[in-house]
């Protein structure tokens, strides 16, 4: 059976494998992962058995993180608060008959 290299591969050109990408963003590399099969963070891509991130999605992920968009649909969906009721007493059958 041929031994594994102790020396991995190099990345492709304006990539970073993902214990780098783990580092530039200061999540997990099992966040990367999770983030991954739940379409959230930078996309990487397969390179054999391996996961490459392109440096300048890892650049724009980190900027939106940074300065989030405003969501426009939230502004738009608040109602105005309710108007206060007063409180007024209950109208008993006791209060009915004096």
């Amino acid at each position: 059976m041929p031994r594994l290299s102790q020396n991995p591969p190099p990345p492709p050109a304006g990539c970073v494998w993902s214990k780098e990408a783990s580092r530039r963003t200061g999540l997990s590399v099992k966040t990367l992962y999770n983030y991954r099969h739940l379409d959230k963070g930078p996309k990487p891509f397969p390179v054999g058995r391996k996961l490459a991130y392109p440096l300048d999605l890892i650049e724009a992920w980190l900027s939106e993180q940074r300065n989030p968009a405003p969501d426009a649909d939230a502004a738009h969906s608040s109602r105005p608060s309710e108007p206060r009721r007063l409180r007024t007493k209950r109208r008993t059958e006791h209060n009915a008959a004096a």
